[in-house]
């Protein structure tokens, strides 16, 4: 089953012809959009009777417990880890402070919010974290939103780009 670009589960038949190069923007910009209601996901899985489910899936509406927890509620087995650990280890913040609070080592970090009315800036992060550092989205699989940064121009594109996610 396919997740597409847009997040919406889309039938078998034509995930396969997906799977197997056919475009995908090209082929769904050409099917009706029966599929993106609330009920598309589940009948997308339902119908595939499978014994068991194995997600290989990378970011938002799969890493993030998404479908861990339709699966449970579907009560269909699955591979892979559960919707509490699926949602914990996506958000960087909660995991890195489950991380420090219980003194498991980890690199030094500072959270900074979209909203903050004191952002901290280059010259305050570069002498925290050191000269070279990483600017993460927190919500996000492990390439998305990343920027390796070392200098204040930098930063303030790696923070742009993260907070867009």
């Amino acid at each position: 089953v396919l997740i597409s670009k847009k997040g919406i589960m889309i039938d078998s038949e034509t995930s396969k012809r997906v799977l197997f190069g056919e475009d995908e923007d090209e082929l769904l910009a050409g099917l009706p959009n029966k599929n993106a209601d609330i009920f598309g996901p589940i009948d997308s899985i339902r119908n595939l009777k499978l014994d068991v489910l194995f997600p290989s899936v990378h970011g938002n509406l799969g890493e993030d417990g998404t479908l861990a927890g339709l699966f449970r509620l579907m009560n269909i087995p699955y591979v892979g880890s559960g919707l509490r650990a699926h949602a914990i280890s996506f958000d960087k913040v909660i995991t890195k402070e489950l991380m420090t609070v219980n003194g498991i080592r980890n690199t030094k970090y500072i959270v900074i919010f979209q909203n903050d009315k004191n952002k901290p800036d280059w010259d305050s992060v570069s002498k925290q974290l050191g000269e070279v550092v990483f600017v993460k989205a927190a919500n996000q699989g492990s390439s998305v939103g990343v920027s390796r940064v070392a200098n204040a121009e930098e930063y303030e594109n790696a923070l742009r780009d993260s907070f867009q996610y």
